[in-house]
C-alpha cells in the first residue's frame, strides 16, 4: 500500500471510530466491519463488483444494500456506501486494519508475535506477554511462531516496534564489526 492510501485509510477509519465511540458503538461497528471485509473477501464475485472502477456508484450503493442491510448497523452500510461515492472501497481492508489498531490503542491492546528458533513452552509464553504488556503498557495478544533460520533467540513485533534479539542478527552485526575493523 501507498503511504498516500495509508493515511486515507487512517482518515478514514479515524472517522469511523469517532461515530462508533461517539454512539458508545465501538464494539458492534467493530464486529459489523469484521463481517463486511470477511463477506467481501470470501467473494470474488461481490469484491469484483465493488471495486470494478467502471460500474455506476448507483449499482455498487445497491449491492451494499442487498448485501448488508439488516445484517449490519445502518451506520456502517452508510459507510460503505461513503466509500464508493469518494471511490476509496478499494481501501476497505486498510481501513479495517487500522480501525482494529485504533481500537486496540483505544482500549490498551496490542497484537504481538513472537518468531522464536524452537517453540516457546507455555510458561515462556506467559512470561513473554507479561514482560511485553510491562514494557508496552498494553495488554497483549501474543502469537508465535518458529522460524529455525533465527538460529536462537526471538524477534518480537509489537504493532510497529521491531525487537530483534535473534542470534542471526547478532552474529550479522559482529559481521558488520568486522568488517569495518582495520587489521594492522
Amino acid at each position: 500500500m501507498a503511504s498516500g492510501d495509508l493515511s486515507v485509510a487512517r482518515r478514514y477509519a479515524s472517522a469511523l471510530f469517532g461515530m462508533a465511540e461517539k454512539r458508545s458503538e465501538i464494539e458492534g461497528v467493530s464486529t459489523d466491519l469484521n463481517t463486511v471485509v470477511e463477506t467481501v473477501n470470501s467473494s470474488r464475485d461481490l469484491e469484483g463488483v465493488l471495486h470494478h472502477p467502471r460500474l455506476p456508484k448507483a449499482k455498487k450503493r445497491a449491492v451494499i444494500e442487498g448485501v448488508f442491510g439488516g445484517k449490519v448497523r445502518p451506520d456502517v452500510v452508510n459507510f460503505l456506501f461513503l466509500l464508493v461515492e469518494k471511490s476509496r472501497f478499494t481501501l476497505l481492508s486498510d481501513i479495517h486494519k487500522e480501525f482494529g489498531r485504533i481500537v486496540d490503542q483505544f482500549s490498551g491492546q496490542a497484537n504481538a508475535e513472537a518468531v522464536t528458533a524452537v517453540p516457546l513452552t507455555p510458561a515462556q509464553q506467559t512470561a513473554l506477554e507479561a514482560a511485553l504488556a510491562a514494557r508496552f503498557g498494553v495488554r497483549v495478544r501474543l502469537a508465535t511462531r518458529v522460524d529455525e533460520n533465527i538460529l536462537g533467540g526471538l524477534v518480537v513485533r509489537v504493532g510497529d516496534k521491531l525487537i530483534d534479539g535473534s542470534v542471526a542478527a547478532r552474529l550479522q552485526s559482529l559481521s558488520e564489526q568486522l568488517k569495518r575493523t582495520k587489521v594492522v
